[in-house]
C-alpha cells in the first residue's frame, strides 16, 4: 500500500489538510482565549477603580473604618441667633452602602451565583470595611497582605480566581475577583466544537484528497491497462492524448510511439518469419520434386547426376539463405561476439576490388576504384562480407560492358565509401524498402541470380553497428549509387 502513488498523494494532501486544520484552530483558539481572558481583566480593573473612586468620596475616618466624629453645633450669628441645624452626618453603614460595584460592570454567566463578581475592601491595618459574594473556598487570610500596589494589579489564585489588587485612599487595599469556572466551560464548548468541525473538514479533506490522488493517478491507471490489452496478435491499441493531462502528455506520447515500434517489430518480425518459411520452402520443394522424379522410375545415369546437381543448387541456395539468417540474428543480438580493432579501409576494399575483379571480366564490367588510405575502428570479416556484397549487386544488375565506381576518401571525419553503378537502376518507389529484409525488386531476377533478399539488409545492420549510415541513390535505366559513412579513427585523424 505505501507503495501505491495514489495512497502517497492522499497522505501528502491528508496531512497537508490536518496541519492546516490544526494551526489554523490552534490560532483561532488562543485569540478567542485571549480575547476572553482580556476582557475578563479589563472588566475587573475598571472595578476595582472603580471602588476605589468610590471610597475616595468618603470621609478619611470612614475610609479607616471608625465613625466620623460627630459635628459641632454651629457658632451663633451676630445678631445672636441660632443658625438652622446642619444635616445629620451619614453613619458609616451608610456610607458602607454605596460602596459596590458598579451595576454597568457585568459579567456573562452572572445568574450562577458561583459566577458573581466578588471584592473585599480593607484598611490599612488589615480591618474589614467590606466583602460581597466571596467564595466559599477563598484562600485564608493571611494571603491577602501579598501583591497590592497602587495601581490595579492581576493575580491568579489556584481555585481558579482572577483577581485585580490595589491600594485604595488611605493605604485601603481593594479586592475585586471572579471564579474563570463559566469562561473556562465557555472555551472548552469552543474547543469541542473547533475540534468537531475540524475533523468534519479533515474527513471531508480526505474523500476529497482521494478524489484528487484517484483523478491524477487515473491516466497512468489507463496506460497500464492499455499495455495489458496489448498483445502480440493486437498492438492496435493506443493511448487517447485527448484525456490526458499535459504532465502525463509526454509520457503517453512516448508510450504510443513505443507501442507503434513494437507493432511493427512484431510486424516485420511475422513478416520476416513468414518470408523466410517460404524462401527455404522452395529449395526443399526443389530437392523433394527433383528426388521424386528421380525415383519414379530407372533413370540412367545422366539423368541421375541432372537430378543430384539440381538438388545440390537448391541446397547451395538454402545454405546461403541459413547463413544469411543467422548473420542477421549475430547483427540483432547485443550479446553476440563482434570484435572490433583498427583498420585501414582502403586495404579491405582493394581485396575485394582484386577478388571480385574475375567475376567482373566474365561479365565483361570495368571496376574502377580510387581509393584513400582511410583508417577506422571495425570489424574487418564483416565488413569484407559487406563491401563484397554491395560490389557483386553492382557487378550483376549493371549493363552489358558496364563500370563500377569505387571511391573511398575522409570527410569531416568520417570514411566515405561509395560504390556507383551504371546498371538498371532502381525505381524511386522501391529505394525506401530495399534494405528491408527479403525485399526484391525484382523477384524473379532475383531468385534466377540465387539472391536471398538479405544481402542488402545484412549490410545495413553491419554498417548501423560500426555506428555508420549507408544510403542508396537511383535512377531508372542509369545505375544505383550506395554510399557508406564510418566514424574514421580518432587517433588517425
Amino acid at each position: 500500500m505505501f507503495k501505491s502513488l495514489r495512497w502517497k498523494l492522499q497522505v501528502f494532501y491528508s496531512t497537508l489538510l490536518a496541519t492546516i486544520i490544526i494551526c489554523s484552530g490552534s490560532i483561532f483558539y488562543y485569540q478567542v482565549w485571549r480575547s476572553t481572558f482580556a476582557e475578563v481583566d479589563s472588566r475587573l480593573e475598571a472595578s476595582a477603580l472603580y471602588l476605589d473612586v468610590t471610597l475616595r468620596s468618603f470621609p478619611p475616618p470612614i475610609q479607616q473604618g471608625v465613625e466620623a466624629p460627630p459635628m459641632l453645633p454651629p457658632p451663633l450669628r451676630p445678631d445672636g441667633t441660632a443658625p438652622p441645624p446642619p444635616r445629620p452626618r451619614r453613619s458609616k453603614e451608610q456610607f458602607l452602602e454605596e460602596l459596590k460595584l458598579p451595576q454597568d460592570f457585568s459579567f456573562p454567566g452572572e445568574g450562577n451565583p458561583d459566577d458573581q463578581p466578588y471584592f473585599l475592601v480593607m484598611t490599612s491595618k488589615d480591618k474589614l470595611l467590606k466583602k460581597e459574594f466571596m467564595p466559599l473556598d477563598y484562600p485564608e487570610a493571611q494571603s491577602l497582605a501579598e501583591q497590592f500596589n497602587h495601581q490595579p494589579t492581576l493575580i491568579m489564585l489556584k481555585n481558579n480566581l482572577r483577581e485585580v489588587r490595589m491600594i485604595g485612599p488611605s493605604g485601603s487595599k481593594i479586592i475585586v475577583g471572579k471564579s474563570l469556572r463559566h469562561e473556562t466551560i465557555q472555551l472548552r464548548n469552543i474547543a469541542i466544537q473547533f475540534i468537531a468541525i475540524g475533523l468534519v473538514f479533515l474527513v471531508l479533506g480526505v474523500g476529497v484528497s482521494f478524489a484528487i490522488a484517484f483523478r491524477m493517478v487515473r491516466p497512468i491507471t489507463q496506460m497500464s491497462a492499455t499495455a495489458e490489452l496489448l498483445s502480440e496478435k493486437d498492438l492496435s491499441k493506443r493511448l487517447d492524448l485527448n484525456h490526458v493531462d499535459s504532465e502525463l502528455a509526454g509520457l503517453a506520447e512516448v508510450l504510443n510511439r513505443l507501442f507503434s515500434r513494437l507493432d511493427a517489430s512484431f510486424s516485420r518480425q511475422r513478416q520476416f518469419t513468414a518470408d523466410a518459411s517460404h524462401e527455404l520452402r522452395t529449395p526443399l520443394t526443389v530437392i523433394r520434386s527433383a528426388s521424386e522424379l528421380a525415383l519414379s522410375k530407372p533413370r540412367s545415369p545422366e539423368e541421375y547426376q541432372e537430378t543430384i546437381e539440381v538438388s545440390l543448387k537448391a541446397a547451395e541456395r538454402m545454405t546461403n539463405l541459413v547463413n544469411g539468417l543467422l548473420a542477421l540474428a549475430r547483427l540483432d543480438s547485443s550479446n553476440a561476439d563482434f570484435h572490433l580493432q583498427q583498420i585501414n579501409l582502403s586495404d579491405l576494399v582493394g581485396e575485394s576490388v582484386s577478388l571480385l575483379g574475375a567475376i567482373a571480366s566474365e561479365k565483361q564490367i570495368s571496376l574502377v576504384s580510387d581509393l584513400h588510405s582511410v583508417k577506422i575502428f571495425g570489424n574487418p570479416e564483416s565488413l569484407s562480407r559487406m563491401i563484397d556484397n554491395l560490389i557483386t549487386n553492382a557487378i550483376h544488375y549493371n549493363k552489358h560492358c558496364g563500370k563500377v565506381f569505387i571511391t573511398l576518401k575522409s570527410h569531416d571525419d568520417k570514411a566515405v565509401l561509395e560504390i556507383k553503378d551504371t546498371g538498371v537502376g532502381i525505381s524511386e518507389e522501391h529505394l525506401p524498402f530495399i534494405f528491408e529484409r527479403f525485399y526484391r525488386v525484382d523477384k524473379a531476377r532475383s531468385r534466377v541470380s540465387g539472391g536471398s533478399g538479405l544481402g542488402l539488409a545484412i549490410c545495413k545492420g553491419v554498417i548501423e553497428k560500426h555506428n555508420g549510415t549507408i544510403t542508396a541513390q537511383s535512377i531508372l535505366g542509369e545505375g544505383t549509387t550506395f554510399q557508406i559513412q564510418l566514424p574514421i579513427w580518432k587517433d588517425s585523424i
